[in-house]
């Protein structure tokens, strides 16, 4: 599907190109009869210009949906990192299992720390490992606030 859309965007943005540049060609040319001059340029902006759009809307459309299948990707490999490492995640880590930059890796365990209120472990050597806290099993669960309050 992905290649039809790209092939779709691709003879849209030539055909809209093509007219488009029909019509500057023949609005700059001093021969042609004023009527045919007339038709040729109405023409390809009618055609060029919808065309154009057409396929410049069909390419950032597949564009946009690849960098949110990429987000969801890298989403989806942070979760199953926390949930398989006890909530102890490096960049290094990350960055391994995502194939991505270090500084990439450690600006996105910077992101969901903020968004996961995190918190920090500095070794000897300065590696910092992010600790995200997926919650107690061994606590007792808190009182309600509405079973206390009839009580």
């Amino acid at each position: 599907m992905n290649k039809v859309k790209s092939i779709s965007a691709g003879l849209l943005l030539l055909l809209g190109f093509w007219c488009l540049g029909r019509a500057v060609e023949m609005g700059l040319n001093r021969d042609p009869s004023v009527l045919e001059k007339r038709e040729t340029v109405t023409a390809g902006i009618l055609l060029g210009l919808p065309a154009t759009a057409s396929g410049s809307w069909l390419l950032w459309a597949q564009q946009r949906q690849r960098r949110q299948q990429a987000a969801q990707r890298l989403r989806s490999i942070f979760f199953h990192l926390v949930q398989t490492r006890q909530g102890k995640v490096t960049p290094l880590q990350l960055a391994m299992a995502a194939q991505m930059d270090g500084d990439i890796a450690k600006a996105y365990l910077d992101d969901r720390s903020l968004e996961f209120d995190a918190t920090f472990d500095v070794d000897e050597q300065g590696n910092v490992t992010y600790c995200f806290h997926l919650g107690d099993r061994s606590r007792q669960a808190l009182p309600s606030p509405i079973t206390d309050a009839k009580n």
